[in-house]
């Protein structure tokens, strides 16, 4: 009696929590940030196991999800630049397509602050920057080009999507980004429900109005640790989660 009890109360728990779904497995990134959900129910989208010419294959992946996280930088990576191109435009909008028929509640857009390396210093960046890069550096244009697909859905309110843009998580340069800083905010961003969200979007008004982008379900968000010579703001995010604390 009293294990069928502790099962049934194990089995309830884990129905409660949110089923989340990552794009890609067996990078620095998707494993951190499986570890920093290790609290929910997550699982990797196994492309080996897709037929890439079928929506349906696609659509049964979705099943039962409430959260996708599509890693527009630091996720597939082939030598083949032309494969790289297709998986972020035709098989990333094919994969968002299916989500999107599933009912999937939000996306993240994991993408990178890389893509204003080139920037002269004495620049200020915010988050309603946007670069267009040529074919030369395909990490960067291919994070481009999975962002605006991501964008696209987003315009078309299909779904809310985050557009998480990731400082350094390899060294400590003035782009760094600590894992304790990562797992800390994109916490408290997957335990944001959609009422949360709103309610937090309107408190910051004008201020967080600007960070957003072609629509009210784009958010740009950029994330970095903070220190003195810190290459990027990330005073939208920190107003985002902690609205009371004055920046």
């Amino acid at each position: 009696m009293r294990l069928t009890l502790t099962i049934n109360i194990i089995n309830t728990t884990m129905k409660n929590k949110k089923n989340i779904l990552i794009s890609s497995k067996d990078s620095e990134l998707s494993e951190l940030l499986y570890e920093c959900l290790s609290d929910f129910n997550v699982k990797y989208l196994d492309l080996s196991k897709i037929d890439v010419n079928s929506h349906e294959s696609y659509n049964e992946i979705f099943k039962g999800v409430n959260i996708y996280i599509h890693l527009c930088h630091g996720g597939f990576n082939h030598s083949d630049t032309m494969k790289m191109i297709d998986y972020h435009t035709r098989i990333t909008y094919d994969i968002l397509f299916a989500a999107g028929k599933e009912n999937v509640d939000k996306v993240f857009a994991i993408s990178t602050l890389d893509l204003f390396k080139n920037l002269e210093s004495n620049l200020t960046v915010t988050e309603n920057w946007e670069l267009n890069y040529p074919a030369s550096e395909i990490d960067l244009l291919c994070a481009n080009l999975a962002e605006n697909v991501c964008k696209e859905f987003a315009r078309d309110k299909v779904f809310e999507v985050i557009n998480l843009r990731l400082g350094n998580i390899q060294k400590k340069d003035k782009s760094y980004l600590s894992k304790t800083e990562l797992k800390n905010k994109f916490l408290k961003l997957v335990n944001f429900d959609n009422d949360e969200f709103e309610k937090a979007k309107a408190a910051q008004n004008e201020q967080f109005v600007s960070a957003r982008k072609k629509g009210p379900n784009w958010i740009n968000l950029h994330l970095q640790d903070s220190f003195e010579g810190q290459k990027y703001l990330t005073s939208k995010i920190k107003s985002l989660l902690d609205p009371e604390v004055k920046i």
